[in-house]
């Protein structure tokens, strides 16, 4: 539940009351075991700041690229890209917006806020989506086993209640029995799109997140028949940190 400006990815955010999810024992099982292998839930809940960017290129034309710096205790938050600069905090989405180092005011603010939080949103369910399966309003049903990547995985499939901008797209996550990480993802989302894509990891502040994904795209060209494009969702650098000196609130010029 993601959106790019592509219309190929959406994210889940908690906008609608949410219902009772519905998990059963094996699926829930399996969720505490993925963020065990993650760096598990108390590393994940007591890190202070996460900074990353998020790079999307399909088929070596990079089509998105901005940065984050996100303050999980208070909520405080800043998004660059391009000429933009966001400082906002994520509890309420207020906050002010400057372009080439100008604050810009009444609509075009408030829309350019608004931009940044579903940024936000997309952004980081594609960065920590494992780290979200036991959020409220967030449905959990064992599939069993299928073949992926040389393996045998476990899938799961996640479906959502009253929660979320698009609460009917569905996920199977494909956890690896040797590393118990999620390895890849497949899903139909509510407008119909389908997708699937690998997922590669890296490690900071002694918590995995994910550092590539990775989606070989069936293509048309028009002389050569089907062909297949590699698509690549990056980001580097990716840091969770204690402590962050980059003047989080108030320094109003890119990086």
């Amino acid at each position: 539940m993601f959106r790019i400006a592509l219309s190929t990815l959406i994210v889940t955010a908690s906008l609608l009351p949410a219902a009772e999810p519905q998990r059963d024992a094996k699926a829930d099982e399996i969720a505490h075991a993925v963020m065990n292998a993650m760096g598990g839930e108390k590393a994940w809940y007591g890190a202070h700041f996460v900074r990353f960017d998020f790079i999307v290129d399909l088929g070596s034309k990079v089509v998105a690229n901005r940065s984050h710096l996100w303050d999980k205790m208070t909520g405080r938050y800043r998004l660059d890209q391009k000429t933009r600069v966001v400082l906002m905090n994520l509890a309420n989405k207020q906050g002010t917006v400057y372009v080439d180092g100008k604050k810009l005011e009444g609509p075009d603010a408030a829309k350019a806020t608004e931009a940044a939080y579903g940024a936000y949103i997309n952004d980081f369910y594609w960065l920590a989506m494992p780290w979200k399966w036991l959020d409220e309003g967030v449905n959990l049903k064992y599939l069993g086993k299928k073949p992926q990547g040389g393996e045998t995985c476990d899938v799961v499939e996640l479906t959502f209640g009253k929660v979320g901008l698009t609460p009917g797209d569905r996920y199977q996550a494909f956890v690896s029995p040797k590393s118990q990480l999620m390895t890849h993802w497949e899903y139909t989302l509510q407008s119909g799109t389908k997708g699937s894509w690998d997922w590669q990891y890296g490690e900071s502040g002694g918590v995995k997140l994910a550092s590539n994904h990775i989606s070989n795209t069936l293509v048309q060209e028009t002389f050569h028949g089907i062909s297949k494009r590699r698509d690549v969702i990056s980001y580097a650098p990716l840091e969770v940190l204690e402590q962050d000196d980059s003047d989080l609130s108030t320094r109003v010029d890119n990086r």
